[in-house]
């Protein structure tokens, strides 16, 4: 008879963890707030009066306790700060972008980000041997320093780093010395190996989904795929997890079963198999939370302990901690054991297909309101999707994708296999391509209503009332649409400008001009794939605001800082008018976008005495004549909201600025948008007298080539009363006013 101990304490480890955990993050993040939760459920143990639960809090307390003091990281400098080391490198996470080389390592113990750039060629095929690279290595270079978010939903690279337990991002100058690394580095270097071989055997398409599915590796190459699978919510079939790792894992247990071996004799060897698989495999959260649930499932089952699924979840959440005490503090961590501990809520999984669907979409609902917190949108059809796909990549793909490496090894280079392969893949990214029209952008919930949306579909899932699982996801989205916020946001896209103004409810919404950069003559080996800067700066904006559709897109003139990034901002938003300035025609960059804007946008030129917009208007000031598209052509915009006057102007010269005051001679403003990024070619004191603004706005990068805002303007406006506010010290400026309460606030992304 086959006896099977049960614990007593069945899904009750979960409330010793999560005060442990919540301890850990209070410690981490320096927040009394999160010891309520500790003490909350610690109140709940007295009660359950759990005497050896309590015990074991403590132990759990304790040892991720002093995990997280000992890991803690020394101060990262304020500014750059030359540094001559010793740089151990990850040679397996080495990334070539043209002439520029990037990956982890380590500096005295504690990770870092390394870049490096190439001189030559040759170099650059040396760093793409990233076997070559198991190298400890003498250098000298800058440190450069960690910086907060610049914009409002922007990227925060000082949290990033932070959670990711780095100490920043180090730039190379000159590598003086070499010497070879020893020990577990060899698992990094079997990955170098193996990724550099997949790169020289494979076309890119099939290398790259081979890179990303097999050994969890990511380059430049794998950005058009994540676009389309991300806009289709299945991109998580891409981060290694549950399904790559019961279906590799599962292949190995069934051979290692067929040998005739008892789980006492090969289970040892089963579980290096899977240490080893777990490097390989890129070692993220995902993949040992996959991996750790794997093992205690199948362990605890041989040895006939019947563990409930949240026990066996709590133990991989402690020894994760243990692991990574930030675990929590990562979007990537949290959204997979959130998704994680869903599935969990569903013991059973459904057998018949319809069900099948249901229940995944069931899933994406629960996950709905962390998806919208953590990316300002939700695809639609992602549970459906995922539903649909994740029997193609298990039974399919994943298992054409080792065949065909298997056959590439016994000598059948471009085979049958890779050329099936290939279109597939083309034919599946093909077909998901129309998902793009099937994500609702729903901004960024505040983090309480979250939190409660979240709790509340629990909830509903648990009391089985599934048909009101889009409740919590619903009320999100309306709370968004209702926003009684009038505002304009000066944004921070470094050397150059972007103007977003917002009305109440989103009935109105303009973007003056979307930044971009300059691309200098290179050779072709030193291109590198650039992700514009819009992507970084003003989209997330804007999606994090909750904007769907942008009504006017002004380009003030050609100048690629002002228009670079135009064609990937109406990539993004349907944008409804493009307002061009009289003869901007003629600018072969605006020529290049009118090539490319669809014919759903109505393309307008627009002149002095002009107004666009119903609920805000905006009055076009100049440019009174036909021009080139040139700085002295430059649209210049006034506007009023709430009795605040701004005029933006461009990059409009003094030339231009004294026509307008001519033309205008009672023009005034409270905010001006000073020309040409602060250069002594634009602020003409005699413009500055008449306007008599209260703040002049600089839009500038943060040392800048061309030194601006110049100090002929910073004098000017000192000698006029006008406070500077800047982009490069402050990050974004924001001017908002409330419908409820019309008082004007302003806000900065950044101390000075």
């Amino acid at each position: 008879m086959n006896h099977r101990i049960d614990f007593s304490w069945k899904n009750q480890l979960v409330f010793p963890i999560i005060i442990a955990a919540s301890l850990l993050n209070a410690y981490l993040l320096q927040q009394p707030l999160l010891l309520l939760v500790s003490i909350y459920f610690s109140f709940v143990l007295c009660c359950k009066k759990q005497v050896v639960l309590g015990l074991l809090c403590i132990f759990c307390s304790f040892f991720l306790l002093l995990r997280a003091h000992t890991m803690a990281l020394p101060q990262a400098p304020e500014a750059e700060k030359e540094v001559s080391t010793k740089i151990k490198i990850y040679n397996d996470t080495i990334k070539v972008n043209g002439d520029l080389v990037s990956f982890e390592g380590k500096i005295d113990d504690y990770k870092i980000d390394g870049q490096y750039q190439v001189e030559n060629k040759q170099e650059q095929k040396s760093w793409k041997r990233r076997a070559n690279w198991s190298k400890e290595i003498q250098v000298s270079g800058t440190f450069l320093p960690l910086e907060g978010k610049r914009n409002l939903h922007g990227f925060d690279a000082k949290w990033f780093a932070f959670s990711k337990h780095k100490l920043g991002t180090y730039r190379i100058e000159e590598i003086q010395n070499k010497r070879p690394l020893s020990g577990i580095s060899f698992l990094r270097q079997w990955r170098a190996f193996c990724i550099d071989w997949v790169e020289a055997n494979f076309s890119s398409k099939t290398a790259t989904y081979i890179l990303s599915l097999l050994f969890g590796y990511r380059d430049t190459s794998f950005q058009e795929i994540k676009e389309v699978y991300s806009s289709a919510g299945i991109l998580h079939l891409f981060t290694i997890s549950g399904m790559h790792v019961y279906l590799f894992y599962g292949w190995l247990f069934f051979f290692l079963r067929r040998t005739n071996l008892t789980f006492g004799e090969f289970g040892l060897f089963f579980f290096l198999l899977i240490f080893v698989s777990t490097i390989l495999f890129g070692q993220t959260i995902s993949v040992w939370r996959a991996s750790l649930m794997y093992i205690l499932r199948l362990f605890f089952k041989e040895i006939n302990i019947k563990l409930a699924s949240l026990d066996r979840f709590s133990i991989v959440l402690f020894l994760l901690l243990l692991y990574d005490p930030k675990t929590l503090l990562q979007f990537s961590g949290i959204l997979s054991l959130w998704m994680s501990w869903v599935i969990l809520l569903h013991q059973s999984s459904p057998k018949k297909y319809g069900q099948r669907l249901l229940h995944s979409q069931e899933i994406s609902l629960l996950a709905a309101p962390l998806i919208m917190y953590m990316f300002f949108e939700v695809p639609l059809l992602a549970g459906l999707l995922t539903a649909l796909f994740v029997p193609l990549f298990s039974r399919i793909i994943l298992p054409l994708l080792v065949a065909s490496c298997f056959v590439n090894l016994l000598g059948f280079s471009h085979n049958i296999l890779e050329i099936v392969l290939e279109k597939l893949i083309i034919f599946f990214e093909k077909t998901l391509s129309f998902t793009k029209s099937f994500v609702l952008t729903t901004g960024q919930p505040p983090l309480f209503l979250t939190i409660l949306a979240l709790i509340a579909g629990i909830y509903i899932y648990q009391n089985h009332r599934k048909i009101c699982l889009l409740l919590p996801s619903f009320l999100l989205i309306v709370f968004q649409l209702f926003s009684l916020e009038t505002s304009i946001a000066f944004v921070d896209v470094g050397q150059g400008d972007s103007i977003v103004i917002q009305t109440p409810f989103k009935q109105e919404v303009y973007v003056i001009d979307t930044g971009g950069k300059m691309n200098f003559f290179q050779e072709d080996w030193q291109r590198r794939n650039y992700r514009s800067n819009a992507e970084y700066t003003l989209i997330p904006y804007l999606k994090g605001e909750g904007v769907k559709k942008i009504d006017g897109l002004f380009i003030t003139h050609g100048d690629i800082d002002h228009m670079g990034d135009a064609q990937e901002v109406m990539e993004a938003f349907n944008v409804k008018s493009l307002y061009l300035g009289k003869g901007s025609f003629q600018s072969e960059n605006i020529k290049k976008l009118l090539k490319n804007t669809t014919k759903n946008t109505v393309i307008e030129e627009i002149g002095s005495k002009d107004h666009v917009g119903k609920k805000l208007k905006l009055h076009i000031l100049g440019p009174e004549h036909v021009g080139k598209g040139e700085n002295e052509d430059s649209l210049v915009i006034a506007t009023t909201i709430y009795g605040t006057n701004f005029v933006m102007t461009g990059d409009l010269g003094q030339e231009g600025e004294k026509k307008v005051i001519k033309d205008y001679p009672h023009l005034q403003a409270d905010v001006l948008k000073l020309g040409h990024h602060g250069s002594h070619t634009s602020s003409a004191p005699e413009f500055i007298e008449q306007l008599q603004p209260k703040q002049g706005i600089i839009s500038c990068g943060e040392n800048n080539r061309f030194g601006h805002p110049h100090p002929e303007v910073m004098d000017t406006l000192q000698d006029y009363g006008v406070k500077a506010l800047r982009t490069d010290k402050q990050g974004m400026l924001r001017y908002s006013w409330s419908t409820l309460t019309p008082k004007m606030q302003i806000t900065t992304q950044k101390q000075d």
